[in-house]
């Protein structure tokens, strides 16, 4: 037993999550292996589905799935903690009241919100990383729409029905459609007219144009749908500053709101490190082309946390990237542990889908742009697919087709 190797995955999103899957089926009924995941959140959370929630489109219980059930099997285990500090020189996790060793070390600890240091951001914005979040933003869109339909002062109705969103990214694109869908069809039929004839929904971002990673076909196709869903798309337009009820621009502008919902961008998540290793300018930790640090070759980085190199650019922040390290790392593991030889990571990517709104999302696969409901049947699929359990998906899928004949759900939590 004083033999058994000690494989610690810190993080149960994504990149942790796929991982423990991965190498518990490596691992199997192999009792010189201990497999130990350490989470702060006891469920996995299903992030790219959260404006739906935030919107009334699905049920809290689609997004998470306990992380005790995702592997039913007593071959692990899960500490419900959180990391604070990790000694790579010393091969120790400090978590509160505990310290842990390990052989193997894979650290997927996400991603938080990056505010740039803009005056008032953090104060006065939403943000949109976790349950949490999703839920302060139901309520609060449920809230002044209920407050609104009994105040009578006219400026702070206008506050309250303006919607401002500060990022152009996939996640500000898709949340600010499905606020269109909720505002101009579900609200329309239960609030006075005069209310959703105020309401405004204002998507703000700072570059020449939204989604700059996608086909430009498909950003301008973006651009047109969002615009025609009443979103006021502002492009190059920088923020100055965020207060409680504003937002200036860097022309000057200033929208009134009481609603900003920050999408601009992430950072790692990571915790107080000792040890000698690179970061990129976003604190991101650099990896070799075995996803290692590379003076500590027991030491993996994937998912938001890592940086990693390919044709010369850093893979982007998503979950494909962070399923397809995870994979990657189990068989180096497993290769190292078995004296195999390790396999290089090389990224793949599948293509992107943007869902915006009921029945309609558009897409790039391997550079040809699609768009329809048809395109929209594919993105729900393949979501389902990502889920990790069929309870999940069975519940999504009964939710999403429910929806598509009935009005969403516009009760507080």
């Amino acid at each position: 037993m004083n033999n058994q190797k000690k494989i610690l995955i810190l993080g149960g999103g994504f990149g942790g999550v796929y991982s423990l899957i991965n190498l518990h089926k490596k691992f199997h009924k192999n009792k010189n292996v201990k497999i130990t995941l350490i989470s702060k959140k006891n469920y996995f959370l299903f992030t790219p589905l959260l404006h739906e929630f935030s919107t009334g489109g699905i049920s809290i219980d689609n997004l998470i799935e306990p992380i005790r059930e995702i592997v039913k099997c007593c071959d692990y285990d899960f500490i419900h903690n959180e990391v604070k500090l990790i000694d790579l020189e010393k091969r120790k996790i400090h978590i509160n009241n505990h310290i842990l060793d390990y052989d193997y070390l894979i650290i997927a600890l996400g991603s938080t919100t990056n505010f740039y240091n803009l005056p008032g951001a953090e104060k006065y914005s939403l943000t949109l990383k976790n349950i949490d979040d999703a839920i302060k933003l139901k309520n609060r869109i449920i809230e002044n729409f209920e407050k609104s339909s009994i105040y009578k002062d006219e400026e702070e109705i206008k506050k309250m029905l303006t919607f401002v969103i500060v990022g152009g990214g996939a996640t500000g694109v898709e949340l600010s459609a499905e606020m269109s869908d909720y505002f101009f069809q579900t609200f329309s039929k239960i609030y006075p007219k005069e209310l959703i004839e105020k309401t405004e929904i204002y998507l703000i971002e700072k570059g020449k144009e939204l989604i700059p990673q996608f086909h430009q076909k498909l950003r301008e196709k973006v651009r047109e749908v969002l615009e025609k869903k009443k979103v006021k798309v502002l492009l190059e337009k920088g923020c100055l500053e965020i207060g409680e009820d504003y937002v200036k621009l860097d022309n000057n502008q200033i929208i009134k709101t009481k609603n900003i919902i920050w999408t601009a961008g992430v950072k790692p998540n990571l915790v107080e490190i000792i040890g000698n290793f690179d970061k990129d300018k976003r604190g991101a930790i650099i990896t070799n082309e075995y996803l290692q640090i590379s003076n500590y070759p027991e030491v993996f980085v994937i998912g938001d946390c890592s940086c990693f190199y390919q044709k010369e650019k850093p893979l982007p922040q998503l979950a494909q990237v962070a399923v397809s390290q995870a994979n990657n790392v189990a068989y180096n593991i497993y290769a190292i542990i078995n004296k195999k030889y390790l396999k290089k990571f090389i990224y793949k990517h599948k293509g992107d889908l943007l869902s915006l709104g009921k029945l309609y999302a558009v897409g790039e696969i391997k550079n040809i742009v699609i768009a329809g409901w048809w395109v929209w049947l594919l993105w729900k699929l393949v979501y389902l697919s990502k889920m990790i359990s069929w309870r999940d998906r069975i519940k999504t899928l009964i939710d999403w087709i429910f929806n598509i004949f009935s009005p969403r759900d516009i009760s507080e939590i």
